[in-house]
């Protein structure tokens, strides 16, 4: 089965999820839906597999000490 999550980006560049999503045309049909409210007229949407979305808690730690590193 799919996971898919919508992602709402704003023009100010904030980005939030609307929502996950099991398949794509789930998917298309909320962006389309969004995408017809006069209030969402300047906001972008993006479809992404929900693998993507996620990191592991180790994942983060090594990326924060990465940068700490890099910082030396």
């Amino acid at each position: 089965m799919e996971k898919l999550y919508v992602n709402e980006i704003r023009p100010d560049g904030a980005v939030s999820t609307v929502g996950l999503f099991y398949s794509l045309a789930e998917a298309k049909n909320i962006v389309a839906q969004l995408r017809s409210v006069p209030e969402k007229a300047d906001c972008r949407y993006e479809i992404i597999e929900a693998v993507r979305h996620v990191l592991s808690v180790k994942d983060v730690q090594r990326s924060q000490g990465a940068q700490k590193e890099n910082r030396s």
